[in-house]
């Protein structure tokens, strides 16, 4: 009995000993595990797959300008977004997602756009761009009754102090020849005797006044000669105190008319106190007219670039301008045909016009 105790207690302390340098093993092989160097295997993502792409479409109001929508997609890492780079074919340059550019000139233009994503990868696409000059646009003012004038018509504000400039320029139809045309800078009445200035344009002959004018203005006048088919600078400025009517200025084509001049009634002494009424407080009308009340004409009279001024706040300010390019070739400018017209409704036989 005693043998056999002594038997299984070795046999005991041989499965303990077995047991113990088993975990010690373990340990060790574990221990080794943790103390190997990190040799880079972990999960690390793969580079970007980068598609440059963009389209373009030319501005309505100016055919050498164009915006640019990016297109460009980064896909296969987290971070898809991108920076851009264009290069309007040595045009000039942007950094924009979005840009838009206005070219030179007119020409042939490559562009590219390049996309690098955030990992670095690029991507390019260009496009080829055919860039044209604008057309030219501008008001076309004709006479096709006998009983007006064909006209456009401004109202504004009155402006006690400021200036008017505008182009202009007269040609022939195809049956008729020119007929004048007119500008005619009013306050509070068109009334031809209550009108600031008027004057007459021709196309073959001095220029004259019409309205507003004294002998001695007339006589002192140094008007240039009209000419067909030239674009003609026009400056007429103003100032009225409140008290009195005002006085005017005009130049045409860079040359002056007269300075200082005192506007006046044609109308006879019993027109004084109503041209005095109507002047008092300065412009607030301003109409283009072509040809007379009584006839017709396939002439044309264009106008265009308008800016009017005003100096009441004590610094000049423009308070209203046109050059018609952000029009539509044929578009009727009397606003009861056409609600973007910021004409008056007197405005008739008055279109938007545009050089071929």
């Amino acid at each position: 009995m005693k043998n056999l105790l002594l038997t299984r207690n070795s046999l005991s302390k041989n499965i303990l000993f077995m047991m113990s340098l088993l975990l010690s093993c373990a340990m060790v092989i574990s221990s080794c595990g943790d103390d190997e160097p990190d040799d880079g295997g972990g999960d690390t993502e793969d580079p970007s797959s980068v598609v440059a792409n963009f389209s373009s479409q030319v501005d309505a109001d100016n055919s050498l300008t164009y915006n640019f929508t990016n297109n460009s997609v980064v896909n296969g890492i987290t971070d898809t977004s991108f920076d851009s780079s264009w290069d309007f074919g040595g045009d000039g340059s942007s950094t924009d997602e979005n840009p838009s550019h206005t070219f030179s000139a007119e020409g042939t233009y490559e562009v590219t756009l390049t996309v690098t994503a955030s990992d670095g990868v690029e991507g390019t696409s260009s496009e080829t761009i055919e860039v044209t000059a604008p057309k030219n646009r501008y008001a076309v003012i004709t006479d096709t009754k006998d009983d007006d004038t064909g006209e456009l018509r401004l109202g504004l504000d009155s402006i006690q102090t400021g200036r008017i400039s505008f182009m202009y320029r007269v040609a022939e139809g195809p049956g008729m020849d020119i007929q004048d045309g007119f500008i005619n800078v009013a306050g509070s009445s068109t009334t031809g005797d209550f009108a600031i200035v008027e004057v007459r344009l021709k196309d073959n002959a001095p220029h004259e006044f019409r309205e507003g004018a004294s002998d001695e203005t007339i006589a002192a006048a140094n008007f240039p000669e009209g000419a067909p088919d030239v674009w003609t600078p026009i400056e007429i400025s103003w100032a009225a105190d409140g008290v009195g009517t005002p006085v005017y200025s005009v130049s045409i084509g860079g040359q002056t008319v007269i300075t200082d001049a005192v506007s006046t009634t044609n109308g006879g002494d019993g027109d004084v106190p109503g041209h005095l009424e109507a002047t008092i407080d300065g412009a607030h009308n301003f109409q283009w007219k072509y040809a007379s009340n009584s006839t017709v004409s396939d002439g044309v009279y264009h106008v265009d670039d308008i800016v009017i001024y005003s100096s009441d706040s004590g610094s000049e300010t423009v308070v209203f301008e046109d050059n018609f390019q952000g029009r539509t070739a044929g578009d009727d400018l009397n606003p009861e045909v056409n609600l973007d017209s910021p004409y008056h409704e007197n405005s008739s036989d008055v279109t938007v016009g545009e050089d071929q």
